[in-house]
């Protein structure tokens, strides 16, 4: 069971960088802030010569070197330290994402890449949610049962589901330019996993 899971992330993981990857800095240290079993940051460093620093609020790694734990929202590092910042299907998991997004952009140097889920209509809030109950709760107490992970209460509760026009407001109120949006939706269950390019506004 324990293979399967780590094929099943190693599989995601290689989606996601297809995405991420012609959005990223060619050299430099990058931070994944959420960066969860830690599959996205190792290949990531297999596959560039950037260095991924990762952080996040729980321990759920099972590859890599493990994050750095983070307490409200705030990042133990000098500003404008990144060349570029990850926050990859975290933005559900905050009860308000203003600190995060503020702190994102004081620590990062280039792009805020952001991936996430977004809903339209009601349909699209209930695929939403049983999506995120899937990748969240459920598959975090599966990795518990295999002990996949070490941790015991699990952080992958959602305090909100977002609409494209929600994070974009919420994007531009933190201070930030939207660069690129690249929708990919989930055909007829109105559900579009986001990708969003951010550069801070700068004066």
């Amino acid at each position: 069971m324990r293979w399967i899971a780590d094929v099943v992330m190693k599989h995601r993981a290689r989606a996601l960088y297809r995405r991420i990857s012609p959005h990223l800095p060619m050299v430099g240290i990058i931070a994944d802030l959420g960066s969860g079993t830690g599959h996205n940051a190792e290949l990531i460093r297999q596959r560039t010569a950037l260095r991924v620093t990762e952080y996040d609020v729980a321990d759920l790694h099972w590859v890599g070197p493990g994050p750095t734990l983070l307490a409200n929202n705030s990042v133990p590092t000098h500003d404008h330290h990144f060349a570029s910042l990850l926050l990859l299907y975290v933005l559900q998991y905050p009860e308000s994402v203003a600190p995060l997004l503020s702190e994102a952009q004081r620590i990062t140097e280039g792009p805020v890449i952001v991936v996430q889920s977004t809903y339209t209509g009601r349909l699209g809030r209930f695929v939403l949610r049983c999506r995120e109950f899937c990748w969240g709760r459920a598959a975090f107490h599966i990795a518990a049962f295999l002990r996949i992970v070490e941790c015991h209460d699990c952080p992958l509760v959602p305090c909100r589901y977002w609409t494209r026009e929600e994070l974009l407001d919420e994007f531009r109120r933190s201070g930030f330019v939207v660069r690129a949006l690249i929708p990919s939706n989930w055909p007829g269950l109105s559900v579009s996993r986001d990708l969003f390019v951010l550069e801070a506004h700068r004066s």
